[in-house]
């Protein structure tokens, strides 16, 4: 995230929405500033597509997977996010002032980028570890063939640190229906050494 909308005032949540609705990009609403996303780059957006498909095709009846479109509202912190990627279960809830957003998501991904790193595993990260839904939140590196998997315990605290998944390894995520591989994520994208394949 770069660019941040210039207001004479903080924003409220109906100016966030206004701004949505006329723009061609989007934007997150945090703490009364509407800030717009920066794009992603080759190596973040394969990976995220990859990851779409690897939860297309293990998400069981009565779940589904979510592009990064898909718009979430935080309560906790009344924000408007947007993740890489999600898996929601059941009817996605939405809060009364949007019925774009959505609060219960299963598992969120995020695909680490230099410009958002701090915020994914920071404030972003906390901020969805507050809804109550949430089970796991995927944290994939561009620049390494390395997944990180934040959960919850069994008694529904967040675990202090990730698992983290490296080549040859599998990792599971709540409500697939199998394992998937470190491999499968970053073949034809990244080589071993974590080096771009796409340049």
């Amino acid at each position: 995230m770069k660019a941040t909308l210039s207001l004479p005032h903080r924003a409220t949540y109906a100016d966030y929405l206004a701004t949505e609705q006329n723009s061609e990009r989007r934007h997150v609403f945090i703490d009364g500033v509407i800030v717009a996303m920066a794009g992603g780059s080759d190596e973040h957006n394969a990976i995220a597509s990859r990851f779409a498909t690897l939860f297309g095709v293990r998400v069981p009846r009565g779940c589904r997977s979510y592009t990064p479109d898909q718009r979430f509202w935080i309560a906790a912190t009344t924000r408007g996010r947007y993740s890489d990627g999600s898996i929601i279960c059941g009817k996605p809830a939405h809060p009364a002032h949007d019925n774009q957003a959505t609060t219960n998501p299963v598992v969120v991904l995020e695909v680490l980028s230099p410009s958002s790193e701090g915020d994914d595993d920071g404030d972003k990260r906390r901020d969805f570890q507050s809804l109550v839904s949430l089970e796991a939140y995927v944290i994939a590196a561009q620049d390494a063939r390395c997944v990180k998997v934040y959960r919850r315990t069994e008694r529904g605290e967040w675990r202090d640190a990730p698992d983290v998944y490296r080549d040859g390894e599998r990792f599971e995520l709540p409500q697939l229906t199998r394992t998937s591989a470190v491999d499968e994520v970053y073949d034809d994208i990244l080589d071993g050494a974590g080096r771009s394949l796409l340049r």
